[in-house]
């Protein structure tokens, strides 16, 4: 059960760093295979394309998680804290409507992602499927940081 729990807290972690590693030992070997061996890795290249888009794209997730986005927040930081968590749930709102769109963009390109992957011979559709999951993620976070703002616009504390 343990487990389960720290797979389903750190999903995201798991998966970016699953791919980095992956990313990184395939372009190594890629390199070693090419100038030591003068016979490249056919594959390796389209690999590590595909690893670094999911890398990328869950590496979104970690930053919503631990509100890690760059933001310009000059003048958010002096602002009182209630209206700071509303400006923020302003923005949260925003970010679940750009979500909600590419959620269903990326399901779009999933549909239409009939043919396999040059090398690999991968369904198209397992690179395109990291768009539609990782907003599906962002929302799940977002909607957490709402409740955490409707608290604080109520009167409770933040964490």
């Amino acid at each position: 059960m343990k487990g389960i729990r720290y797979t389903a807290k750190y999903f995201e972690e798991i998966v970016a760093g699953t791919f980095m590693v992956l990313m990184s030992l395939t372009t190594f070997g890629n390199v070693v295979a090419r100038y030591v061996f003068n016979s490249p890795i056919q594959w390796a290249e389209e690999f590590s394309r595909y690893a670094f888009i999911w890398l990328v794209f869950m590496g979104a997730v970690i930053c919503t998680k631990y509100k890690r986005h760059i933001v310009i927040d000059t003048l958010v930081v002096f602002m009182p804290l209630r209206v700071r968590a509303a400006f923020q749930l302003i923005v949260d709102v925003l970010v679940i409507g750009l979500m909600l769109v590419m959620i269903y963009y990326g399901w779009v390109l999933i549909g239409s992602a009939t043919q396999p992957t040059s090398t690999l011979k991968l369904p198209q559709y397992v690179v395109y499927l990291c768009v539609p999951l990782s907003a599906i993620l962002i929302l799940i976070r977002s909607f957490g940081d709402i409740k955490e703002n409707l608290v604080v616009l109520a009167g409770g504390r933040a964490r």
